[in-house]
């Protein structure tokens, strides 16, 4: 895949803390698709056990290009989270086709929040 990344750096339990949050949070409002290119997808999801702050799903599949790349970063550029790569919380490979990249055979699941301790 062009884009992948790894877990924040932090102490695990900081991140448990944010994936448990995350995990119980009830969502406030319909996830907001950021981007959906031919092989990756951001959506903005916004909970109110979090104060109403927001979380990213980042979807990067086998499809994705340099261009999806370029796309990934301005999208999250935009919303003020350059560093997102330094914020990922959560990774979940799915090895079989996802329906919002036809031709696909996998991708991964990246859950990114902006509140990571850096």
């Amino acid at each position: 895949m062009a884009l992948s990344c790894a877990l924040a750096i932090a102490e695990p339990h900081v991140i448990q803390s944010l994936v448990d949050a995350v995990n119980r949070a009830p969502i406030t409002q319909a996830p907001i698709n950021l981007l959906v290119s031919v092989g990756a997808m951001v959506c903005k999801i916004t909970t109110s056990a979090l104060g109403a702050a927001s979380y990213f799903h980042l979807v990067v599949s086998d499809m994705a290009t340099a261009d999806c790349e370029q796309d990934v970063e301005q999208t999250f550029r935009e919303e003020g989270l350059t560093g997102w790569r330094d914020s990922v919380i959560e990774t979940i490979h799915m090895a079989r086709p996802n329906l919002h990249f036809p031709g696909s055979t996998e991708s991964t699941l990246y859950v990114i929040h902006p509140e990571v301790p850096r």
